[in-house]
């Protein structure tokens, strides 16, 4: 058994612990969101440290899901191993402050939506993917490896996007909800649909654009929606928010 130590008992944690069941991990937690770390050791069997720095000299690799505003002033505090493997899943950290604030260790830097990892079926960013922890990812979802770190930053917006498209769907759901669809078909009919129109884009070897034209026939409820939606910049809207995220992931 691998032990990887988590800095940061909140709702990742939770997910990832979750999602990592039944595998060759297991986890020590740092003892802050003490009943969280409870409600874990309790669950899932997870150890509670006395102490961040406990989390790091008992751990083969530490996972770091410390809030982004005072996560490196943290790891800062803390002595790590040379060579020690490292994850920062801190939105908008930087590899040269992280690689400053965890010497000698090594550090990774990742993204997942985290819910979905639970389910192993969430999809994760990782830079610049050393193999430790590109095979503990690969067991909670798949895995891509970013050449970069500007490649890695600008790809980090996927997880506001992934949050957000709950609130996206919740939109459409109460809009068939209020047309008299029960709640829960409803909700069923939504999921549906986007999981199988996320296996086509998947699975199928065109473009986008031939999907969509494929789909849209002239004069049709597609090409009427999609038009109405132009006419308020609904779809361009989303390129106005992932700009923002995108402006703040770089600081």
């Amino acid at each position: 058994m691998t032990t990887i130590g988590i800095l940061g008992a909140g709702q990742l944690a939770e997910m990832m612990v979750r999602g990592l069941q039944g595998t060759d991990y297991r986890f020590i937690l740092s003892p802050r969101g003490a009943d969280m770390a409870k409600r874990l050791a309790d669950t899932y069997g997870c150890a509670i440290a006395t102490s961040n720095q406990e989390v790091v000299d008992r751990s083969a690799g530490v996972f770091v899901a410390l809030p982004a505003a005072r996560g490196i002033a943290e790891l800062s505090r803390l002595r790590f191993r040379a060579g020690q493997p490292v994850l920062s899943a801190m939105a908008g950290t930087r590899a040269d402050a992280l690689a400053a604030a965890i010497g000698p260790a090594c550090g990774d830097m990742a993204m997942m939506p985290g819910y979905a990892n639970a389910l192993r079926i969430g999809p994760s960013i990782l830079f610049p993917g050393t193999p430790f922890w590109q095979a503990f990812l690969d067991c909670v979802g798949p895995v891509l490896v970013l050449e970069t770190e500007e490649r890695f930053v600008a790809a980090a917006a996927f997880g506001a996007l992934s949050g957000a498209s709950f609130a996206w769907m919740a939109q459409i759901i109460d809009w068939f909800a209020a047309q008299g669809l029960p709640h829960d078909q409803a909700r069923s009919l939504v999921a549906a649909t986007l999981r199988g129109n996320a296996e086509v884009l998947l699975c199928e070897g065109r473009t986008t654009a031939e999907i969509l034209q494929s789909v849209a026939t002239p004069g049709g409820i597609t090409e009427l929606l999609v038009a109405k939606l132009a006419e308020t910049e609904g779809l361009q809207a989303w390129d106005r928010g992932l700009d923002a995220v995108a402006q703040r992931l770089k600081g």
